[in-house]
């Protein structure tokens, strides 16, 4: 119970704090539409018909979704914890015996808020500029793993990146790797089938391709380069050890930082 109503605190206090006090949402959600426009009205030079185009802005808009649920897993859950020590928050709460976890639960549903109206913009952005996306839920077992698996690849990045961040006190040369390079590389934004072969050996040894080509696959996008049985075991197997790892990760860095301190934390 302790740990729900610190939960539920954290939850109000950021509705106030980020969405009634300030007007970062209305900005963030224009900037996003105008972004939105000018990285997908090029992709119409690739429809050759209506219903290719159909097919086409539906590999888009699970892409600019991938993207979106990664960009949620950095800024509202890593960038959180630099946010907290910034503020000088995160020794308060670890003093008070509270677990940091309440603090990721708390922005659960205002992250589900924010990840949810910036997908119905990129949905009216892709319809306006390609076409209505043409998806069919061919796989509803697959679609589940695929999203499960990437649950839990989120949460594990989000972990692995916070606990960078507090172990090393700056968060730019990992965060541009880790959050851009990394899962749009290997697979996040294109399906494997359309990457050279040596992109797509680097991206099966990483857990960031697997969520992304079952839910492809699983909506009637595009075929897996592996069996679609298989990849959905790998992506389960392998995103619960990557979440194994992170949490342990992170937990070491707070036990570290309770040793040595806080580190003086910067953007870059």
């Amino acid at each position: 119970m302790k740990f729900l109503r610190a939960s539920k605190a954290v939850l109000k206090a950021y509705l106030t704090a980020e969405l009634i006090r300030s007007k970062g949402l209305a900005f963030g959600l224009m900037s996003l539409a105008i972004w939105l426009s000018m990285f997908i009205t090029p992709v119409t030079f690739f429809a050759e018909s209506q219903a290719q185009a159909g097919t086409l802005s539906a590999g888009v808009l699970i892409g600019i979704s991938v993207f979106l649920a990664y960009s949620t897993a950095t800024w509202d859950w890593a960038w959180l914890l630099r946010w907290l020590l910034q503020l000088g928050v995160l020794e308060y709460v670890i003093a008070s015996g509270s677990s940091i976890f309440t603090h990721y639960l708390g922005m659960v549903p205002v992250s589900i808020a924010w990840y949810s109206v910036a997908l119905l913009i990129a949905y009216g952005v892709v319809s306006t500029f390609v076409a209505p996306p043409t998806i069919a839920l061919v796989n509803p077992l697959l679609f589940l793993a695929g999203v499960a698996s990437l649950l839990f690849v989120l949460l594990a990045y989000a972990m692995l990146l916070g606990g960078t961040i507090i172990g090393a006190g700056s968060a730019g040369p990992v965060v541009e790797f880790i959050s851009w390079i990394l899962p749009v590389a290997t697979g996040g934004l294109t399906p494997l089938k359309s990457l050279p072969t040596v992109v797509q050996n680097i991206a099966l040894a990483t857990p960031f391709s697997y969520p992304a080509e079952l839910i492809r696959y699983s909506l009637g996008v595009s075929n897996p380069i592996l069996d679609p049985n298989l990849t959905a075991l790998i992506g389960i197997l392998y995103s619960t050890a990557f979440l194994a790892f992170s949490t342990a990760f992170m937990k070491y860095q707070l036990r570290k930082m309770l040793k040595e301190g806080v580190k003086s934390v910067a953007a870059f």
